[in-house]
């Protein structure tokens, strides 16, 4: 009956069991449209003043589409475990806490998540957007995550001076920042988006804080394996 009902379910949202759900599909297409269409409010709503880069600006554009309410009945799991962001909604300016994330929505996102991983013609025709939209954010935050994966001491001793400043509410965000200047100046100069990769970093400390490092890496892999693989080489 289990299985019945999990069938079921993926046939009624378009979700075979190696394909992304249809809206997942479609919105990774309309991204070249959202970048025109999505209105500046959708972007001060989530605090970015940098709308075509980083993850809030890309948010901001699919929130309508595949925001949190729609990834987590898609796949069935909480998006988030713990943390400040609540009913669907991110609260992005607590100071106290962060949200950790649920491995097994990462688990389902990296399964399901890749429109075209399975589908080399629809491959094709998502490459353009792949590269003009998502390309320049994902190489930073792969190599903001080999940069730390090969600095473990240094990723701990940051790690707990960064939840010391969560306990005490005193500018742990500014503190991670400051913490990658210099490896975000280096990758600068070859050529990453300086504001990308310092962002990326505080993302991958905090992923080592809430243990979905590794399912993000195997997500972030698959996804460049599918549209860029030559900078795995």
């Amino acid at each position: 009956m289990a299985v019945a009902c999990l069938l079921l379910t993926r046939a009624i949202t378009g979700q075979s069991l190696t394909g992304a759900p249809d809206v997942l599909r479609k919105t990774f297409a309309m991204l070249p449209e959202l970048t025109k269409s999505t209105p500046d409010r959708e972007y001060r709503a989530l605090n970015t003043w940098l709308p075509e880069r980083g993850l809030r600006g890309l948010y901001a554009k699919v929130r309508k589409k595949a925001g949190l309410a729609v990834l987590e009945n898609l796949s069935g799991v909480k998006v988030f475990l713990k943390g400040p962001h609540q009913k669907g909604k991110l609260k992005l300016d607590a100071k106290a806490d962060f949200g950790r994330y649920n491995p097994a929505f990462v688990r389902w996102l990296a399964t399901y998540g890749i429109p075209g991983r399975q589908d080399p013609i629809l491959r094709r025709q998502l490459q353009p957007v792949y590269d003009k939209h998502l390309r320049r954010t994902v190489r930073g935050f792969y190599v903001a995550h080999l940069n730390l994966k090969s600095q473990p001491l240094r990723v701990k001793k940051i790690q707990a001076r960064y939840l010391g400043l969560l306990d005490g509410q005193n500018d742990a965000g500014d503190f991670l920042q400051e913490s990658f200047r210099t490896d975000t100046d280096r990758y600068e100069k070859s050529g990453h988006d300086w504001y990308e990769v310092n962002v990326a970093h505080g993302f991958w400390v905090r992923r080592s804080i809430d243990g979905t490092a590794n399912e993000f890496q195997t997500a972030l892999t698959r996804l460049l394996k599918t549209y860029d693989p030559d900078f795995l080489l």
